[in-house]
């Protein structure tokens, strides 16, 4: 089975000290998710947080029935399920292995009891869930704001074509 990675080298735990990250390696269990197996569906239950060890994983949003569209390309380590700790716990996202992926997942019930016990690791591993999905959203604002002032450019001079816009926006989108 996969091997616990140094949580120190994933970006949402490498402010937490040692025996804060001693917490979530206890909690944690080992998972291999073959290439081309959906690790999260959009729209689905998202009922843990997956420390990704080793491998790849796409991110994919669904944008009109029948289409999806590649939000991201992320290669370990790192993680995936952490808006479903904050958030109800629906995936915002489909996550899907491009390669074999070794990963350890926590349970969101057990996070939420660490957070109701005053946990430091749990609130410090929140505050940098926060953080991370705060900055993601001004990347996405910012990528709004500017399409938006492309298509309207684009509409003054008589051009309709909101589907290349549109398209524009979604492949843009910062994850």
């Amino acid at each position: 089975m996969p091997e616990m990675p140094d949580l120190s080298e994933v970006p949402i735990f490498e402010h937490l000290d040692e025996d804060e990250r001693a917490e979530f390696e206890e909690l944690s269990e080992p998972v291999r998710f073959e290439a081309g197996q959906r690790i999260l569906e959009e729209g689905g239950p998202e009922e843990r947080l997956y420390v990704i060890t080793s491998g790849t994983v796409e991110v994919y949003k669904s944008v009109l029935p029948g289409r999806r569209q590649l939000l991201a390309t992320i290669e370990a380590p790192t993680v995936v399920g952490e808006m479903g700790l904050l958030t109800e716990p629906r995936a915002a996202a489909s996550v899907e292995a491009m390669t074999m992926v070794e990963a350890h997942g926590v349970g969101r019930d057990r996070l939420l009891e660490m957070l109701d016990a005053d946990s430091p690791a749990a609130c410090k591993l929140v505050y940098e869930i926060g953080r991370t999905l705060a900055e993601r959203m001004a990347a996405t604002n910012e990528t709004v704001a500017e399409v938006i002032s492309r298509l309207e450019n684009t509409a003054a001079r008589g051009s309709e074509d909101i589907d290349v816009f549109r398209d524009q926006l979604i492949q843009e989108w910062s994850y």
